[in-house]
């Protein structure tokens, strides 16, 4: 009943309303975060750099300590 043309225009238009959903969602959430992700997204793709945690234990006890 549909051609091959019409599937592929369904895809592009999910494909698009994805892409604006996504958009939409930062400019909701956090707009100043677009123009950050716009100039350095290598910088936003790295995740924040946390605390390490100790990774010895210092009791003895594994069970406890974890």
């Amino acid at each position: 009943m549909f051609g091959a043309y019409a599937f592929e225009m369904l895809a592009l238009v999910v494909a698009v309303g994805g892409l604006v959903a996504v958009i939409a969602e930062i400019i909701i959430k956090d707009p100043s975060a677009l123009a950050d992700i716009v100039t350095d997204s290598r910088a936003m793709a790295q995740p924040a750099q946390r605390a390490r945690a100790a990774t010895t234990v210092s009791n003895g006890n594994f069970r406890k300590a974890a």
